[in-house]
């Protein structure tokens, strides 16, 4: 009997390091597709067609957001959608937390009293509030939230068109200087087939540890919401290496693309990425 049970617990720790090693590689794949595939290639589509600052940190802000899409997606193919949904609150508290470390390591923060990034911080909070908030008050999936988290979004673009003007272009990152909405664009494709392949592996890692070992889908949630987030944090540090060269007091065009690309990639896990896989998930439930 104990040898029996011996047997077991070994198959279980073996089963868990397996799935653990999964996730954590998957992991990094994605990481990695996000920095050296998807944000370079946004630079050179954007060298090409001349993006904004604003434009750019946006654009940045909805690609760093394919790996939440990827996790949640799979988490409703696994059945594991409260891991997914969990993942998408703890994203956007994380992406805040990492964002504001950056902007205070730099010390950039006298940036964000600039009274035209107001639009952005109200956004930005929202973004925050509203996941916690339906898990505090118990709103479930349903084709209503839904639609409307969609409408949230629509408003949000609609609101920041209106209280945008339209800015100067945006100074080019190393080696975007010849670059070509070809060359970026298959970067770009290459970047979001490695992170649906390794979403996929995460998934089905993160499935494993909900319902064959009992975890928590709010523990894994927060983990995968710290992993994904990572991808966030090189895009800050990226664009603030980009504007590097015109550092100053009066140089805030830096802490803009850096808080578009925040506000984008929240907005997009609440108001698109969210409301997608609830979709998923209540057609294939």
């Amino acid at each position: 009997m104990e040898k029996t049970v011996g047997r077991i617990r070994r198959a279980v720790l073996e089963f868990m390091l397996l799935d653990l090693t999964i996730l954590i590689f998957s992991a990094a794949v994605i990481v990695a597709a996000v920095r050296f595939l998807l944000v370079p290639g946004i630079g050179r589509i954007g060298a090409a067609l001349q993006f904004t600052n604003k434009l750019r940190g946006q654009i940045i802000g909805y690609a760093t957001s394919v790996p939440e899409f990827t996790v949640l997606t799979a988490g409703a193919l696994n059945g594991v959608f409260n891991a997914g949904m969990w993942n998408i609150a703890s994203s956007n508290v994380i992406n805040w937390v990492l964002f504001l470390i950056t902007v205070f390591v730099l010390r950039q923060q006298p940036d964000l009293k600039h009274r035209g990034f107001i639009d952005e911080h109200v956004f930005g909070i929202l973004s925050v509030v509203i996941p916690l908030a339906m898990f505090a008050v118990g709103i479930g999936t349903g084709m209503g939230t839904a639609i409307g988290l969609l409408a949230f979004f629509v408003f949000y673009k609609v609101m920041d068109k209106r209280l945008n003007k339209t800015g100067k272009v945006a100074p080019l990152p190393p080696g975007a200087e010849n670059g070509t909405v070809w060359g970026g664009g298959l970067m770009l494709i290459f970047g979001v087939a490695a992170i649906l392949v390794a979403g996929r592996f995460l998934g089905i890692s993160a499935g494993a540890l909900v319902i064959q070992l009992s975890v928590p889908a709010w523990a894994v949630g927060w983990i995968l919401g710290l992993v994904t987030s990572v991808c966030e944090l090189s895009s800050f540090i990226e664009i603030y290496r980009i504007h590097k060269p015109q550092d100053s007091p009066t140089h805030i065009k830096d802490t803009q693309e850096a808080l578009d690309a925040l506000v984008a990639s929240n907005i997009a896990n609440l108001g698109l990425i969210l409301p997608l896989g609830m979709m998923i998930y209540l057609a294939v439930s």
